[in-house]
């Protein structure tokens, strides 16, 4: 077996096989330093996503205010009603594992990690006086802002564009090949700027893999946090095996390809979510979360323009830009991977389905867990031993310690487990699936390319186990946002020139196939 058959590479151009090996390259040199000198990649990567966050900030916080414009305006326009892969096309999921991919590979444990941190973290510092939101309590205020990043308008700012744009330059027109850079083919063709599309390709494969190592990395934090305070247990090694046999389901995964692999595993992953928030609202403070959720929710509904645009710029800091600028630069990066996928999972479905089912069904979703997860670690009694637990040992250690002090706390945590392990499982699927589809342009991609680049993922995830500066990795993510934020707004035009030149074709193709219909009709009339 050659060198390229090994690696899935056997039918790959050399540009193709290029990607791969720069690629590979780029990140194993950077886990390289990350394990070597981590202080050196922590100042390196931290001072970049300070400075961007620092003077760019506003320009997320812009930039996500235009797309969501743009967003409503093209899906409540004649160009909603555009099926991707054509107007024959056929849905291949049905409709609840449509969703559950959707929502277990667009959201990952970041529900958990920060629906936990995020509250706890505005509460114990506050937005700069003067208060963005008068008269609402500190709780409030803190879920208020965890909806807007999380829950709406953040859904459907950020990958709802990338989704679009794929699907109908891609799937509908069929133009390009399978790649993030054939987006770009509405607005500039390939070979108008030698070498553009590769590189385009090469920064959107670095920013996934960046971005999804992160969470592979928060949420191994997260399990071996829950394994060891919770349970008492030998937490990182426990954390291994636990690693170990998510890596066998991976690999059984691979091979049973997108249908059967990630489909049941964000079925399962769907269904767990939901019964570990029945079981919170049995055991945790009921009363209090559920009057928060809704005291938070109305802040969150009146105030949401003036949340979503708070940049406090009489106030010293950077308060605003920390936040939702954070927020926005890593939906951003995500963008690409997720609403990539997205478009992949969703032919035969139309652009107003794909916003159901990417925005308004999670938005109720994701407004019930965190309105539930908030109020519960804002409770009175709660509030303050988790604070005290993230203050001294981070993030982790905030959720493992409202497990400790929550009655049947040890049935949540085995739930809390199991939902962070389907995460894992169908985010590194649905990621190494998109990575290596982009890697190779083909829309479905070996098992052995795969393999690979899951391979590479799961290790980058790992290493925060053992090397907590490593999560400074995050800040790739935001640092290769700043450039990808004028790419969002390149695909999303031409996706609309895309989908208008469609529109036209099919009207003047209707046209024309009703003409000769119409001539005898004519004749007729003339011979009488």
């Amino acid at each position: 077996m050659n060198g390229a058959k090994l690696f899935g590479l056997e039918e790959a151009s050399w540009a193709e096989r290029g990607l791969f090996v720069v690629t590979m390259s780029v990140m194993l040199a950077l886990g390289g330093v990350g394990l070597a000198r981590p202080s050196l990649l922590s100042r390196a990567l931290t001072g970049a996503k300070g400075w961007i966050l620092t003077y760019f900030g506003w320009w997320f916080i812009l930039l996500g205010f235009v797309l969501l414009a743009a967003v409503f305006a093209f899906t409540a326009s004649q160009y909603g009603r555009l099926r991707i892969g054509g107007p024959d096309a056929e849905p291949e999921f049905d409709l609840f594992s449509w969703l559950a991919m959707v929502f277990t590979v667009g959201f990952g444990a970041s529900v958990l990690i920060w629906g936990v941190a995020e509250p706890i973290s505005i509460v114990q510092h506050p937005p700069p006086e003067p208060a963005p939101v008068q008269g609402a309590s500190l709780e409030s205020m803190a879920l208020a802002f965890m909806f807007i990043h999380e829950v709406f308008p953040g859904l459907a700012m950020w990958y709802l564009p990338v989704a679009i744009a794929f699907g109908i330059v891609v799937y509908t027109d069929g133009v390009g090949d399978y790649k993030i850079s054939s987006m770009l083919a509405g607005v500039v063709g390939e070979d108008r700027i030698p070498g553009l599309y590769w590189l385009v390709d090469l920064a959107a494969l670095i920013a996934t893999i960046g971005g999804i190592s992160t969470t592979l990395g928060f949420s191994a934090q997260t399990m071996s946090a829950i394994l060891g305070r919770v349970f008492g247990l030998d937490a990182t090694l426990l954390t291994y095996v636990v690693f170990a046999l998510i890596g066998i389901v991976f690999l059984g995964d691979v091979w049973l390809g997108l249908r059967k692999g990630i489909r049941n595993a964000a079925r399962a992953t769907v269904i767990l979510i939901g019964v570990a928030m029945a079981v919170l609202v049995v055991v945790g403070p009921s009363l209090y979360m559920l009057e928060l959720s809704l005291d938070a929710t109305g802040v969150w509904l009146s105030e949401m323009f003036r949340l979503t645009l708070y940049t406090a710029p009489n106030a010293d800091g950077n308060w605003a830009a920390n936040w939702t600028g954070f927020w926005w630069a890593w939906w951003a990066a995500w963008s690409i991977f997720v609403g990539s996928f997205v478009a992949r999972v969703s032919k035969g479905r139309t652009i107003r389905e794909m916003f159901a089912v990417l925005v308004v069904v999670p938005t109720v979703f994701t407004w019930i867990q965190h309105g539930l997860i908030g109020g519960w670690v804002l409770a009175p009694g709660y509030q303050g031993p988790v604070a005290e637990a993230m203050a001294s040992a981070g993030n982790p250690a905030a959720i493992a310690k409202a497990l400790q002090i929550t009655p049947f706390g040890t049935v949540l945590a085995v739930l809390f487990v199991f939902i962070i392990a389907g995460y894992i499982i169908t985010s590194l699927d649905s990621a190494v699936f998109m990575i290596s589809a982009i890697t190779l342009g083909d829309e479905n991609p070996n098992p052995r390319n795969r393999a690979w680049w899951g391979g590479l993922l799961a290790v980058f995830g790992m290493m925060s186990l053992r090397l907590e500066e490593f999560s400074a990795i995050e800040s790739l993510s935001v640092t290769m946002a700043l450039p990808f934020s004028l790419f969002l707004l390149l695909v999303l035009y031409g996706s609309y020139v895309v989908a208008r030149d469609s529109v036209r074709d099919d009207e003047t193709a209707n046209s024309e196939s009703q003409q000769p219909s119409q001539q005898p009709a004519a004749q007729s009339a003339a011979d009488d």
